[in-house]
């Protein structure tokens, strides 16, 4: 049996299935053109709301927070990495230095 079932059928199947949900949708009152205009709006991001004041304000300070924490974390340790790299490629194709 498992055989004899292609994968033309499947497809069958699935459009049958989409046919069954638009006559559904059609018969409920919805109209498809503006259920697919709200579906691509919404996906595309122009019928989204705009953050809450006050969560989007919180979060402002905690990250502003944590960049000031970073800086200074960052500041204490020393690199030996930042010098090698202000000399320039140090590759056996780069030029030797003068």
């Amino acid at each position: 049996m498992g055989h004899s079932v292609g994968i033309q059928y499947a497809a069958a199947v699935v459009m049958l299935g989409i046919g069954v949900f638009t006559f559904w949708l059609l018969r409920a009152g919805c109209s498809i053109r503006e259920l697919s205009a709200r579906t691509a709006h919404g996906v595309s991001g122009y019928l989204r709301t705009g953050p809450d004041p006050w969560l989007e304000g919180t979060l402002r300070a905690a990250f502003a927070e944590f960049d000031r924490e970073l800086a200074l974390i960052l500041k204490e340790r020393s690199y030996a990495a930042p010098a090698v790299r202000d000399k320039g490629p140090q590759g056996p194709a780069a030029p030797p230095d003068r």
